[in-house]
């Protein structure tokens, strides 16, 4: 269920907070714990499929191992750690999915406002975390 966090764009610590109840009409509302605003983000298909088939435990989408409460950034951060490990992956991180987010969107064919629309990112934050993508689409198109 971190997919959430990629395929939303949200910070992960939003991600954690987000409730059974926020999953309505296709999308999931999302109220940002450091800016304070509201989002009406959609629900990919890919997304769909893993609620769909997610227990539910609690009220939280994203649980700890006991299923019995959220995930905390810590428990997250050393499970996903272990999988780097596993992987040789270590120069990724939780917060890294936010990037793909952004560049997901982009290679879709969004532009910025529309990034910033799903991510609640600034026009230089979404330009920043997109930076490389773009540069291999504009390459592509020359």
């Amino acid at each position: 269920m971190l997919r959430l966090q990629s395929v939303t764009g949200q910070r992960i610590g939003d991600v954690f907070e987000m409730r059974w109840s926020d999953v309505q009409d296709g999308a999931v509302f999302v109220r940002q714990n450091k800016t304070q605003k509201e989002l009406w983000v959609p629900i990919f298909p890919e997304l769909q499929e893993a609620l769909d088939a997610a227990s539910l435990h609690t009220v939280f989408i994203v649980t700890n191992e006991r299923g019995t409460n959220r995930w905390s950034y810590r428990g997250a951060s050393q499970a996903v750690r272990k999988v780097r490990e596993a992987i040789g992956a270590l120069d990724y991180d939780i917060h890294s999915w936010r990037y793909n987010a952004a560049t997901e969107l982009l290679e879709a064919g969004c532009e910025d406002d529309l990034i910033a629309a799903v991510t609640e990112q600034s026009p230089a934050m979404v330009q920043h975390y997109s930076e490389k993508v773009r540069q291999k689409i504009r390459a592509a198109r020359a």
